[in-house]
């Protein structure tokens, strides 16, 4: 009974720390959540609920991270071996890792630019594009000439028009779902 009175008092005594902690990563999770909405903003996206969903999967990943972090921390608190080490006073050594890991990859997050991302989807488009004129070589430096020469946001404007107008045709000549010719 006495192991149990012991843990008891850990886990109320690491209760302050531990509260910090945990209140620390949902504001930050919560700080990367509207920073991706602000950016999908800027770009012209809609938000999607599968953003959302990502965020509490992300969320929950952490927590559980954090638990078995401070699952640690009471270990070694509660271990025969802790109070002859009297140069570190009591605390969740192992929980604020965690955190600040945390914090790093949000704080990376929320820096990430809005442009970043775009130039991603402009470059990935490109490939997309090498590769359907793989056999080709004049098609292709003439995308890559073509890519060089624009903007990310003329690029992917360009190609969201012409992927709208084969859409249009598709539509036109009967292939759209719910279309009978």
């Amino acid at each position: 009974m006495e192991i149990w009175n012991k843990i008891a008092e850990i886990v109320v005594n690491q209760t302050g720390y531990l509260s910090v902690m945990y209140f620390a990563v949902v504001l930050l999770v919560a700080l990367d959540l509207w920073s991706g909405v602000k950016k999908a903003k800027q770009r012209g996206e809609a938000t999607m609920s599968q953003g959302y969903k990502r965020t509490i999967d992300k969320l929950a990943k952490y927590f559980n991270t954090l638990l078995v972090l401070g699952i640690v921390d009471i270990v070694i608190l509660i271990s025969p071996l802790y109070p002859l080490s009297k140069v570190f006073p009591s605390f969740p050594y192992f929980s604020l890792v965690g955190v600040l890991f945390v914090a790093f990859i949000e704080m990376k997050s929320i820096r990430e630019k809005a442009e970043d991302k775009r130039s991603y989807k402009s470059a990935s488009i490109l490939v997309g594009k090498i590769i359907e004129s793989k056999d080709d070589v004049q098609k292709i430096i003439e995308e890559v000439i073509n890519y060089m020469n624009m903007t990310d946001k003329k690029y992917l404007e360009k190609y969201e028009k012409v992927k709208g107008d084969e859409e249009d045709k598709e539509c036109c000549s009967g292939k759209c779902k719910g279309v009978q010719s």
